[in-house]
């Protein structure tokens, strides 16, 4: 399951990338083959990113940095929502992409890093 979730969150972040430029190139929203296959990886993410925390639970694990994963996870997926949303403004589309960027590099530096306790 850990491989299918990080190919995954691979996916999302590439995906993401892809739809910034798309977004703030051509002004354009991206292909819909781009948004169902963005749904898709994040359902997907979600999805196997909660089989493991059940694991981790089960055996009385620190989830301290899984919850801060979460957290940016939501702040990630709204501000893309924001910026790519085909009646984004310029200047919400580059924020967007801004906070969205800050909350996946937040994400993989605790998924690298996993801290054992915030406390």
């Amino acid at each position: 399951m850990k491989h299918l979730h990080m190919l995954m969150a691979v996916i999302v972040i590439v995906l993401f990338i892809y739809q910034s430029f798309v977004a703030l190139t051509t002004r354009q929203p991206p292909a819909k083959i781009v948004k169902i296959s963005t749904h898709i990886t994040y359902a997907l993410v979600i999805l196997s990113g909660a089989w493991m925390l059940m694991q981790l639970m089960s055996v009385n694990a620190p989830i301290q940095w899984v919850l801060a994963k979460i957290v940016l996870l939501i702040a990630a997926i709204s501000a893309s929502i924001k910026a790519f949303k085909a009646t984004a403004t310029p200047a919400q589309t580059k924020a967007g992409v801004l906070i969205a960027a800050v909350a996946y590099a937040g994400i993989v530096a605790l998924a690298v890093s996993k801290p054992g306790n915030f406390f």
